[in-house]
């Protein structure tokens, strides 16, 4: 068989008619009997039922050995040729019956060799059933009585017989191997196809990867302008991303708003969570880098960048998938909306905030909390869990929450990993509501 189609398929489909032809041959055998037991019943006249019963009985241990073989390997390509010379001499078994000496019986093997899809083997079992045939009407001649073809000398009767049934044969092989080289070429036509698929499928595959690859370098970058001017929003944006990829994964193994968050939808959601201090660009140096806390002008002027942040996003990465550039605006956009309806800069509540959104608020304040800031010290991860339970339901999604409550063994890894300031001590109390503001 042509290289090129030594697929799966091809493999199935070899294995599918060994399968078949084994189970017609099965089907067969009981029907062979037939002729032998209305012979001992004297209602078919005969007395060849001993040759008869001994064919059947080499015949059923041929196909349990046949069977056996092919239980063990069914895609080996001498199964094949062993079932088909198996099929084949229940054909000359057949074929030597008297009364049944068809010729066109031996084309029944040949024409079952098209179902294979190999050229090569249809020529290969074709040639060995022409021999046969030539050696059965030997056969036949040598052993039946004369009188059965008319008083006709033997050699008389084999020339006569073999150059008509060669004729017939010849004829019908040609079918026969015009046939096995239409589907050889239809095969390869196929074959070639799905190659220039599987080649365009790699090709969309390794662009997907190179505009992900893009995507990455952008948003690593805008997150490195906003380094450059806060070190402290730098890391935070790093460690912000692992906790959001965290949660939305955890939320996802706990069955919480499985509609909604999708592999695809996570996985925009953890590469879009850099962006979403974007708009902190906007903000001057002297409020971003402030030590102590805000006044209460600079605090409304810090609320801005979360417009200004949806504002980036949508002017500078609008040839970005859409998917990804409207999550990465509703994270920037929401990230400081609280449950209960008291957050900014749109007073959303409940699910009207997005769950982007919910999610990218959880991590803010998380890291929040358990970061050093210029009015306070990091915080134990135990002390910042408990302030973020009593925050469920008022300004977090009580199930972002408890996904976070549920996988919080896992933090203090990411944390090493990120850049975390580890808290040896820390008495600091902190009020929530602040935190949340000036993240």
């Amino acid at each position: 068989m042509n290289k090129k189609l030594n697929n799966v398929l091809f493999f199935e489909n070899e294995k599918r008619m060994n399968s078949l032809i084994i189970k017609i041959m099965w089907i067969l055998t009981p029907m062979r009997m037939i002729p032998t037991i209305g012979k001992i019943a004297g209602v078919i006249p005969g007395t060849d039922t001993v040759a008869t019963t001994v064919n059947t009985a080499l015949l059923i241990l041929f196909q349990t050995a046949i069977s056996i073989f092919y239980k063990k390997k069914p895609n080996s390509t001498l199964t094949k040729y062993l079932i088909m010379l198996i099929f084949q001499f229940v054909v000359v078994t057949l074929s030597m019956q008297r009364g049944v000496e068809v010729s066109l019986l031996y084309l029944i093997v040949p024409t079952l060799t098209l179902l294979f899809y190999d050229r090569a083997f249809t020529i290969s079992i074709t040639t060995i059933s022409y021999c046969v045939m030539l050696l059965t009407l030997l056969y036949r001649a040598i052993t039946h009585d004369t009188s059965y073809y008319s008083n006709m000398p033997r050699i008389v009767w084999i020339r006569a017989y073999a150059v008509g049934m060669t004729v017939e044969y010849t004829i019908c092989t040609v079918i026969i191997i015009s046939i096995s080289n239409s589907i050889q070429a239809t095969m390869r036509l196929l074959d070639k196809r799905e190659m220039e698929a599987q080649k365009a499928k790699h090709e969309e595959r390794a662009k997907s990867l190179s505009t992900q690859f893009d995507q990455q370098k952008i948003i690593t970058g805008f997150a490195n302008l906003v380094e450059s001017r806060d070190s402290l929003t730098g890391e935070h944006i790093k460690r912000t991303r692992a906790y959001v990829n965290l949660i939305s994964q955890r939320m996802k193994d706990l069955g919480f708003y499985t509609d909604e968050l999708t592999a695809e939808m996570q996985e925009n959601i953890t590469q879009a969570a850099p962006l979403h201090d974007i708009g902190k660009i906007c903000v001057p140096d002297h409020i971003l880098t402030k030590e102590g806390p805000l006044t209460q002008e600079e605090r409304t002027k810090m609320k801005e960048h979360s417009i200004k942040g949806e504002e980036i996003i949508r002017e500078n990465l609008s040839y970005l998938p859409a998917d990804y550039v409207d999550i990465a605006c509703k994270m920037a956009r929401n990230h400081h909306e609280r449950w209960d309806g008291n957050g900014y800069p749109d007073g959303l509540k409940e699910q009207e905030i997005p769950l982007c959104a919910r999610i990218m608020a959880t991590a803010d304040v998380l890291d929040a909390l358990l970061s050093r800031r210029s009015y306070k010290m990091p915080l134990y991860l135990s002390e910042s869990l408990r302030i973020m339970k009593e925050g469920a339901g008022k300004q977090f999604d009580p199930l972002c929450i408890r996904a976070l409550l549920d996988c919080a063994d896992e933090i203090p890894a990411l944390q090493l990993q990120n850049g975390a300031i580890q808290n040896s001590s820390s008495d600091t109390e902190s009020d929530l509501g602040e935190l949340e503001s000036v993240e």
